[in-house]
């Protein structure tokens, strides 16, 4: 097990130096940072917004009501109903395989998606393993996946592996 949070850590630092690049400007012919290409953002459809929300700061079993899971973005691998993300992000890279499953965000910020993966990994069944500075890193283990989180800048990115 301690093997499987070593190879979370280095792939969440790897995702970290990948992310360095995806702050920088856009160049000539990119999409500007603001902008979003339709084959890359996931946005909620309109059936996936709630219809209350708890008082802020309180985390509740129906948190991932707030959010949408990984089927719900078209993901096949992974944590499909247990693991979820902020309903208003915005999906720059994606990878869906059997052995890895990584989501680059360009928003919400790393803070606001590492407030609501703290509030509702527990409610969903995973343990948070280790934790940085807010909105850095962290790493979360459970449903038979080990994941990664990390931020830096306005981007952040989850990795998601079988354990």
């Amino acid at each position: 097990m301690a093997t499987s949070r070593w190879r979370v850590v280095a792939v969440s630092t790897a995702a970290a130096v990948c992310l360095g690049g995806c702050g920088a400007a856009a160049g000539p012919g990119d999409p500007s940072p603001s902008a979003t290409p339709p084959t890359s953002t996931t946005e909620p459809s309109p059936s996936s917004a709630p219809s209350t929300s708890p008082p802020p700061g309180t985390p509740s079993p129906s948190a991932t009501v707030a959010g949408v899971t990984l089927r719900q973005l078209g993901f096949t691998n992974g944590p499909l109903d247990e693991f979820s993300l902020p309903s208003d992000l915005v999906v720059t890279t994606a990878v869906d395989q059997p052995n890895v499953v990584t989501i680059v965000l360009a928003r919400p910020s790393p803070e606001t998606v590492e407030d609501y993966l703290r509030a509702t990994l527990p409610n969903q069944g995973f343990a948070i393993d280790a934790r940085a500075d807010a909105g850095k890193a962290m790493t979360f283990e459970g449903h038979g996946w080990t994941g990664a989180f990390t931020g830096t800048g306005a981007t952040s990115a989850i990795v998601l592996r079988p354990a």
